[in-house]
């Protein structure tokens, strides 16, 4: 399916699409480097990858939660009293992004903005829930929400510099969790202007959720049976297996890729309690 099929799926009219996963040796082989932080110890999530190498990070229990870089942990700047943040995005500004639960309300969660030790707290008019992933724009509430999404939740993710979204939806007749690309409004002018499209598809057939949008439209996410994938409708897919990912019964989530190419990968073995977050790049980089 080429690039030109996807992008005149109309909003209203989004395509279904299920791609294969093609041969290993016609894609670019990753090397994986652990994220390792001794003092607090092991990882729950790790979210986001900027141009910089620096990751999004917090335990299983969110007692510690900040940025990583090349073996070096930083620790969010303490909130307000009483609040507790969970940092799940960075941009490479260093604007950091995630999830907040204040004093007075602490059934609500909230989303935060931090720009060096100061941080906003906002949530979106008329949701229980507010968990920002990504930053690239600030004080604009844009439903993301893809048309003739069931029940349940969708999740918008990524955000590249044209203004293309990745996530995942549930399609109304219970058949299933889909990865959506979106591009809500027309891009360039002229005859070099590209209409909005939906682009919604799967891996294999299986459940699957985009996570992380380049600038190049190459998309990383997972599948409901438990690998990582990395690549577009225009290059192909491929597998991500970081160390242990390929054991019976373990889990990868992939949740970021930056400009370079690079990915950012959990693996969770079969007991679902030991979690390990690894950092890919491609070999030909």
């Amino acid at each position: 399916m080429n690039a030109s099929l996807i992008q005149r799926a109309s909003a209203a009219g989004a395509l279904m699409l299920i791609f294969t996963i093609g041969s290993e040796s016609a894609f670019a082989a990753y090397s994986w480097t652990e994220i390792l932080i001794p003092s607090i110890g092991p990882l729950g999530a790790c979210f986001g990858l900027n141009d910089k190498g620096q990751v999004a990070v917090q335990t299983p229990d969110g007692s510690n939660t900040g940025i990583y870089r090349g073996g070096i942990f930083t620790p969010l700047p303490p909130p307000p009293t009483g609040y507790t943040v969970s940092a799940t995005g960075i941009n490479n500004g260093g604007t950091i992004v995630g999830s907040a639960v204040s004093p007075s309300d602490p059934t609500h969660e909230q989303g935060f903005i931090l720009i060096g030790s100061k941080y906003t707290f906002f949530s979106r008019p008329g949701w229980d829930r507010t968990e920002p992933r990504a930053i690239a724009r600030t004080n604009t509430f844009t439903d993301a929400t893809p048309p003739g999404s069931g029940t349940g939740f969708s999740i918008t993710q990524g955000m590249n510099a044209a203004g293309r979204i990745s996530g995942d939806g549930r399609l109304p007749d219970g058949t299933g969790r889909y990865a959506f690309i979106w591009q809500q409004g027309t891009r360039g002018q002229g005859n070099h202007a590209l209409a909005p499209f939906l682009a919604q598809f799967r891996i294999t057939d299986a459940g699957t959720a985009a996570r992380g949008i380049n600038d190049a439209g190459v998309v990383v996410g997972f599948t409901n049976s438990g690998v990582g994938f990395v690549g577009s409708d225009s290059r192909g897919f491929q597998l991500l297996i970081p160390p242990g990912g390929d054991a019976a019964g373990a889990n990868v989530a992939c949740e970021g890729i930056n400009n370079f190419g690079q990915v950012v990968c959990t693996v969770t073995d079969p007991s679902g309690t030991i979690f390990r977050s690894f950092i890919g790049t491609p070999n030909d980089q």
